[in-house]
Parts: structure tokens; sequence; C-alpha cells
């Protein structure tokens, strides 16, 4: 009996070591096909990025670019438009602001010297050339 119950607990342990090793195994495995995927996955970003930069060399932006492009166009374009109007905006306080002032403290006339408007009156407008 004690051949049979050494043997017997020779393969007990046998079987455990076997179950352990072969669950070991299996987590080795799914460790290393979760790596695998993820290899993968960037490989074939990777492919599809430059395969999509290839395309868009020979025949442009696709048309989901293009819409892209055009709705950032768009948007600055009405950026832009809002800084004009604001800029007019402001400029046209600037110079109700200005003529404000003016009413309230008005310049005194200075009208142009006699002798210059004289000048303007005798001159004489030239030609052109003469000959002799």
């Amino acid at each position: 009996m004690g051949v049979l119950t050494e043997t017997m607990m020779r393969l007990r342990g046998e079987i455990g070591t076997w179950h352990h090793e072969r669950v070991v195994l299996r987590h080795d495995l799914a460790r290393q096909v979760n790596e695998r995927r993820v290899r993968v996955s960037v490989l074939r970003a990777t492919f599809a990025r430059d395969r999509a930069g290839a395309h868009r060399a020979w025949f442009g932006p696709t048309q989901s670019e293009r819409r892209t492009e055009e709705s950032e166009a768009r948007a600055q374009r009405e950026q832009e438009q809002q800084r004009l109007a604001e800029e007019a905006r402001i400029r046209a306080l600037r110079e109700q602001q200005l003529l404000a002032t003016e009413k309230s403290h008005p310049q005194p006339h200075n009208p142009p010297k006699p002798v210059a408007l004289m000048e303007q009156i005798h001159k004489t407008p030239f030609k052109g050339s003469k000959k002799h």
C-alpha cells in the first residue's frame, strides 16, 4: 500500500504542476496576443496614413478634407469680418467723440492771407514749351 500511496501522491503533484504551467502558459499567450494586436494596430495605422498621403499626393485632398478646409476658411473670413466691423465701430465712436469735442470747443477761423490768394490768381498756367 505504501508504493501505491507514494505513486498517487507523485501523480497528484505532477498534475498540479502541469495545471500551474498550463495556466502560466495561457496567461503568457494572452499577453503576447495583446502585444501583437497593439503592434498590428500601429502598423495598420501607419500604412493607412502612408496610403492616405500617397492618395492626397496623386489626387489632391479628399472631399472631407476639402470640406474641412472650406469650413476653416469660412471661419477665418467670418473672424476677419468681425474684426473689421469692430475696428469700424471703434473708428466711428472716436470720430463722434472728436466731433463732440470740436463742437464744445470751436476752433477760431483763420482766413487765408490775402497775399497768398493774390499769388494764386496772378500766376499764369504753363502751357508748354515755346519753340524759338
